[in-house]
């Protein structure tokens, strides 16, 4: 045979080689190439090299994906917590058995509040320590957050808190320190959650939902420049069980296969992940052997199995990773009216809980009590778990009453803490007056506030508890100079002696501490001003009964309000800048064809209108003014009080629903703001949004999610939302979160009536239609404030804070001990205006005390830190307390950064 004949069958040779060579995994080819590829083709095992040579441009190539097994481990939605939990137990003794039979399997778990149980239901087993050993391995990766918890709801200190919980179990139990984060089936994203993980240590995400449709792997990147490598599973979180990878592999698989994964290979440069696992699945051994199938089939491609942290380390090399920033509002924000006895319990757990620490490290830093850690780690944990982003699942009422369960739990045994702590402070309080009773009141927030004080305070006579005479011939109120202060006596009870409800304006609260006041005798009522001028329409039905009904108007020194008796809207007019601030402001619904509880929300397009019996004047005294304005919502009865103080500049609203199932309709509170193109911005969690800061290209794209039109003008806010121009501002608080915003009108999101539930429920055989929400009376607070300046030049989110985080009063009838603290002074403050302090507690580890700061309105900041008196020397921290540099003694932060330092102490 000549040269050239021969090179030519060599040729033909190795081409056959290169393509029998491309239908096998690579540990195939290794293992095989001098013996079995040579028998198969002819070809001399000289030649292997020029084959594998030829080949490796190939297997460069080829399409990397990466499958990652995982399960979808929710605490509620497949049925109680306690079966969910057993149910994941099952999950990972089934992975811990498939790692042991084959080597190449991999495996996620997702919360670490499942691997914690696991840990607890087997300890001291053979399983447990083999199980330790695959997640040392790193075969078995397990996820650093305590629980799957929302995103844009909870508040910032939970969701930094999820992941503090979740490597500090990680760490102990199994010696590992988780870097991938997996969000499966959460509906929204916060933009400072990148700096949350980047500063605990977690370099890596996946999202699963409303990420953008054309960029699977993308940098995400806080204001503050952190960022997380992410990536997001366009397909869903359950892709490669839908892929049926799982199963017997046909034909048709093998196509959708291939089709789907190039589909995705679209969106990014670098490899794929294609997690496999939904809702409480298993692996099975059909998935570890399909791998080698793949292979073999799908010569384009290169499947293997992989880890979270497998996959972010091939893909942390890939060229040109685009850059993306910005808020995910929640697809499901529906929940927050639908399930209103639900969700807003959470809140009030974390900012019990955030409360409880402050002045639990105030009493330990002074001595007077030892800090509760184990008890605020158990309440953390429960709270969290509270926020799981699941209801209305198998578990029904069980696990949703189990969620409020333990939301209550938290605030009440939290509040038990932070009540201890207060009155500790406050029996040691001076007191300046022979015969007084002093009201210790609190601020927990980071500035001097001006506010108002609702007071519970109990008198007491001398030897006889009801020897009070000298009090109930009368009363004033005073500060530490005697200087009077208006109040008010809402109600009083008398068993033993009298118990008075009070309410007051207290002015000069220090920064994280307290100002005393004193109830005293005295020989007479003093006379203040009313809070309020009133013009009551009322007054003139006795004097022209045959009219048509009018307006009352109410004003103070800064506001004039107008309400009319027919409509029960309100106008209100700022005499401060000289115009009409908000107009035509009301209750109202829009009408459904009774859709479920998250995403269908069938409108048929028709308003249901508040029908007002009555606008009748509560009170005025010279604390407030309340105006009680009663309706009827297509038979729900409606209760508002609106209320204007004497020396603050605010008007509050309190909404009462008492709502009763069967009702198909949204109820909101809209506020139409008298403001040509404003710029709209809320609160979120450790900072704030505006609308151009939302992620371009994010939002719903499956069938469980709200259609985008009607998505994106929700916005789901912490404390407040501002409509601003460069001139003045508008700031309504709220205490629920759901806000709609278009079309100039900011629609406050109250009560939705659905029809049933996502799960589908049978009772005797028939379909059982549950409507939520329950019965009840509800109750929703609102607040609105205006004046000069933009949104950060009025410090908006001062306002929504203070409105959620009132002031504390706490009562002393002890004044025989010696006191030593004088009656006001701030334990805790810094200089630099942007900041808010949203943690102060005693560290983790060690006699430190832990502050964090966060810049709210996107500016550099330079402070002295001042704690219990005196500047304070610091060491810089990462959000797990770690210590990171030597003691300084000025806290110098960037825009949008949240700080953690710690503070030793002696």
């Amino acid at each position: 045979m000549s040269y050239g004949r021969r090179l030519r069958v060599y040729s033909r040779k190795v081409n056959q080689g290169l393509h029998e060579l491309n239908t096998w995994p690579p540990e195939c080819v290794l293992g095989s190439w001098q013996t079995e590829i040579p028998m198969r083709i002819g070809l001399s095992a000289m030649m292997l090299p020029v084959l594998l040579a030829a080949a490796l441009p190939a297997q460069q190539s080829a399409r990397e994906v990466y499958v990652v097994p995982f399960s979808h481990l929710d605490l509620y939605w497949g049925g109680t917590q306690e079966e969910c939990l057993s149910r994941s137990n099952r999950i990972i003794s089934r992975a811990v058995r498939l790692a042991g039979e084959y080597p190449e399997f991999r495996f996620l778990i997702e919360n670490e509040v499942n691997a914690a149980n696991f840990v607890e239901a087997s300890r001291g087993s053979a399983e447990l320590a083999a199980f330790q050993a695959l997640v040392k391995s790193g075969r078995i990766e397990i996820a650093p957050v305590w629980a799957g918890i929302y995103q844009n709801l909870p508040r910032g200190e939970a969701l930094l808190r999820n992941v503090v919980y979740g490597k500090a179990h990680a760490r102990e139990a199994f010696g590992v320190d988780p870097k991938a984060a997996h969000l499966a089936d959460i509906p929204g994203f916060t933009r400072q959650y990148p700096q949350i993980l980047a500063k605990t240590g977690v370099p890596n995400m996946v999202m699963t939902r409303m990420g953008p449709p054309d960029k699977s792997l993308f940098r995400w990147r806080s204001p503050d420049g952190s960022s997380v490598l992410v990536w997001d599973t366009i397909p869903g979180y359950g892709w490669g069980v839908d892929l049926g990878l799982h199963r017997d592999l046909d034909d048709a698989r093998f196509e959708r296969i291939a089709k789907e994964t190039a589909e995705v290979q679209a969106t990014t440069r670098g490899p794929i992940y294609l997690g496999w696992g939904t809702d409480l699945w298993a692996p099975n051994e059909k998935l570890v052997e399909n791998i080698a199938a793949l292979n073999r089939r799908l010569p384009g491609s290169h499947f293997r199995l992989a880890t979270p942290s497998e996959y972010f380390r091939a893909a942390s090399d890939t060229p040109g990773i685009p850059e993306l920033q910005g808020e995910i509002p929640s697809s499901w924000a529906n929940l927050t009216t639908s399930n209103a006895h639900i969700w807003p319990p959470a809140i009030t757990a974390a900012d019990t809980l955030v409360n409880a620490e402050k002045f639990a490290a105030i009493n330990y830093a002074l001595g007077y009590a030892t800090y509760p850690q184990q008890q605020f780690d158990s309440l953390w944990k429960k709270a969290l778990e509270s926020m799981d982003h699941n209801n209305f699942g198998q578990g029904g009422e069980i696990g949703d009453q189990r969620k409020v369960g333990y939301a209550q739990a938290a605030v009440l045994q939290a509040g038990q803490i932070l009540r201890e702590s207060l009155r500790n402070i406050a029996e040691r309080v001076r007191v300046p007056f022979p015969v007084s009773t002093p009201i210790v009141v609190f601020n927990p927030l980071n500035w001097t506030r001006d506010d108002v004080v609702n007071a519970h305070v109990t008198l007491y006579g001398d030897v006889q508890p009801a020897a009070i005479s000298n009090y109930r011939r009368a009363m004033r109120l005073v500060d530490e100079t005697g200087k009077a202060i208006p109040f008010h006596v809402v109600e009083y009870t008398e068993n033993i002696s009298r118990a008075l409800q009070l309410v007051f304006i207290a002015r000069g609260v220090p920064s994280v501490g307290y100002k005393t006041y004193y109830l005293v005798p005295a020989d007479g009522e003093e006379t203040f001003p009313k809070a309020a001028e009133l013009n009551l329409d009322t007054d003139n039905d006795a004097k022209t009964p045959l009219r048509v009904v009018g307006a009352h108007q109410i004003q103070n020194e800064h506001y004039r309000v107008t309400l009319d008796r027919a409509t029960g809207r309100i106008d209100i007019f700022d005499k401060d800048l000289n115009r009409s601030v908000a107009s035509q402001l009301e209750i109202s619904a829009s009408e459904e064809r009774g859709g479920n509880s998250l995403y269908i929300e069938p409108r048929t397009g028709r308003t249901i209108i508040n029908v007002i019996s009555s606008v009748e004047l509560e009170e005025n005294n010279s604390v407030r003014t309340v105006m009680r304005i009663a309706g009827d919502l297509a038979g729900v009865p409606i209760a508002q009080r609106l209320i204007v103080y004497h020396g603050i500049k605010r008007i509050d609203l309190e909404n009462t629903i008492d709502w009763k199932p069967g009702h198909f309709m949204k109820v909101e509170q809209l506020f139409p703001l008298d403001l040509q193109e404003a710029d709209v911005r809320i609160g979120v969690p450790f900072g704030s949004a505006a609308a151009s800061e939302m992620m371009p290209g994010a939002g719903p794209r499956y069938r469980d999610e709200v259609p985008r039109e009607i998505w994106k003008d929700w916005r789901q806010i912490q404390d407040w939302v501002s409509a601003s121009s460069k001139r003045e501002s508008v700031t309504l608080s709220a205490d629920h979160q759901f806000m709609t915003v278009a079309d100039g009108v900011l629609r406050a999101g109250m009560l939705r009536g659905t029809r049933f539930y996502p799960a589908n429920i049978v009772r005797n055989g028939k379909p059982v239609l549950v409507q939520m929400p329950p019965a009840g009376l509800y109750v929703f607070r609102y607040s609105l404030t205006s004046g000069p300046g933009d949104w950060a030049a009025a410090k908006a989110w001062r306002r929504g804070m203070a409105f959620n985080t009132e002031l504390i009063p706490v009562s002393s009838a002890n004044d025989i001990s010696s006191k030593t603290l004088p009656a006001e002074q701030s334990f805790c403050s810094v200089d630099a205006d942007n900041l808010v302090v949203s943690a102060l507690k005693r560290s983790d580890s060690g006699n430190v005390i832990v502050l964090r700061m966060f810049d709210e309105r996107g500016e550099a900041a330079e402070t002295p830190v001042r704690f219990l008196g005196r500047e304070r020397s610091f060491r810089a921290a990462n959000m797990l307390e770690e210590a990171a540099g030597g003691d300084v003694k000025s806290l110098r932060m960037q825009p949008y950064e949240i700080s953690t330092i710690r503070i030793a102490l002696p």
